[in-house]
């Protein structure tokens, strides 16, 4: 782990380096409300696929530098509005630009209306030619991944919020097999392939493919998962080991600071007990191996027996959301949200108990943010039916339940305060269809 720490340093230091050198474009405007023309303040204006993000003022004004590009896009988006996304094509030596935005506020409909509905879920995107496999956002639409038969011939389409797809972009075949999206701290969104990743830009509506290698990725980008004041916030998480740390880094300065730690203290027991339960001759090749990779004896001994595939050790879980201006730690072992402010100062710790219900079977694992209402959700599940609980990250209380309509909705995310999933009837010949609800909180049963 502290080989992965030390490479990703020096990656990002690299990074921010080539990128001082580079030439600076300055992006500048006003955002106004589409009907009365009045300035708008707080509204969120951000380089797509980038860390570069700013707020308007009071008198609606923004200002970012970012390095000289020649095409930008520029999404601007705030609650109760609806975002949009301004494509800029930067001219040889230009060094600014200016824009002047209007937007237009939500419809909101009646439930009448089936795009609403609380009777049954909204289809989004439905056909008998295709499954759908995963997606994710994208402006006001959504890339999904889709496939007739199986995912080696996959394609990759962009819908409208009425289901009409604007475009289809076939996966390149020396990708191998196409598994899932992967949303990075940049923005982008990624294809997860057998032998590649894709990283997916969009020109125009038009999808562009950028191969990566997995290696790379899994060590230099996954493990960012956000940015604050300037600062890169971090992991070094290990599925096959009970502790990890969050960490942050300046990327003015290169300075690396230690977050917090994250450990389960009876998995780490267990962990380390598998060393000392070797009969002698795997001892000494745990040793020898251990001293061979720079590790732990224990760590080589677990890996050995194959305790963290068995049925008694389960991957840590303790999220990480950064809302607003405060980095919220979700600690499962202990049992307690921390809270840091902007320059990472631990601010204080609340108790939690939304994860241990009083059916434990019930609780997932599994957190969900929605990033336009920077609102946080527990996922629980119960005889097949996945229901949510949005969970206050001030004082760690939950809110209000929402159960989902159908059995064994898949791949569920909660945006702009919808929940967003894939869905098949269970023995029925329909493809798989792309489906959202309305959030609306049912009685807190507490």
């Amino acid at each position: 782990m502290r080989k992965v720490i030390t490479y990703l340093v020096v990656l990002i230091s690299l990074i921010s380096i080539k990128t001082w050198a580079q030439k600076e474009l300055v992006v500048y405007g006003q955002v106004v409300e589409n009907n009365t023309n009045k300035p708008l303040e707080g509204v969120i204006v951000s380089v797509q696929n980038s860390s570069y993000n700013t707020l308007t003022t009071k008198k609606g004004g923004f200002k970012i530098a970012i390095p000289q590009k020649k095409h930008v896009s520029i999404m601007f988006k705030i609650l109760g509005y609806t975002s949009i996304v301004r494509e800029i094509d930067v001219k040889d030596n230009q060094d600014s630009v200016f824009i002047n935005v209007a937007l237009k506020q939500k419809e909101y409909f009646t439930d009448s209306v089936s795009i609403v509905a609380t009777l049954k879920p909204d289809t989004l995107v439905g056909s008998p030619k295709f499954s759908i496999y995963d997606f994710d956002f994208y402006e006001d639409k959504f890339i999904l991944l889709t496939a007739a038969n199986k995912l080696d011939n996959a394609e990759l389409k962009l819908a409208d919020v009425n289901g009409k797809i604007i475009t289809s972009y076939k996966v390149p075949k020396n990708g191998g097999l196409a598994k899932e999206f992967y949303h990075d701290y940049m923005g982008y969104t990624n294809l997860v392939c057998e032998n590649y990743i894709y990283r997916i830009n969009m020109y125009f509506d038009r999808f562009v493919l950028i191969p990566l290698e997995a290696k790379d990725v899994n060590s230099f980008i996954k493990p960012i998962l956000d940015t604050i004041n300037g600062k890169l916030i971090y992991t070094d998480y290990w599925s096959e080991y009970p502790m990890f740390n969050y960490f942050s880094f300046n990327e003015k300065d290169s300075l690396r600071k230690h977050l917090i730690s994250i450990e389960d203290k009876e998995m780490m027991h267990a962990y380390n007990f598998e060393y000392y339960a070797l009969q002698p001759k795997a001892k000494l090749e745990a040793r020898r191996l251990a001293d061979e990779l720079n590790t732990d004896k224990r760590i080589i001994a677990s890996l050995m027996t194959g305790f963290t595939k068995s049925m008694f050790y389960e991957p840590l879980y303790a999220p990480l959301y950064i809302v607003k201006d405060t980095i919220c730690v979700f600690d499962h072992y202990k049992n307690l949200l921390y809270h840091f402010d902007k320059n990472l100062t631990k601010m204080d710790s609340i108790a939690i108990t939304y994860n241990h219900p009083k059916n434990w079977k019930e609780w997932k694992n599994v957190m969900l943010k929605d990033d336009v209402e920077n609102t946080i959700y527990a996922v629980y599940d119960k005889n097949g039916h996945k229901y949510i609980k949005q969970i206050n990250t001030v004082n760690g209380k939950e809110m209000g339940k929402y159960t989902l309509k159908f059995h064994s909705a898949n791949k569920l995310k909660i945006h702009d305060g919808y929940a967003y999933y894939i869905y098949r009837p269970f023995e029925s010949t329909q493809e798989k269809f792309f489906y959202r609800e309305l959030i609306k909180f049912e009685q807190n049963d507490k």
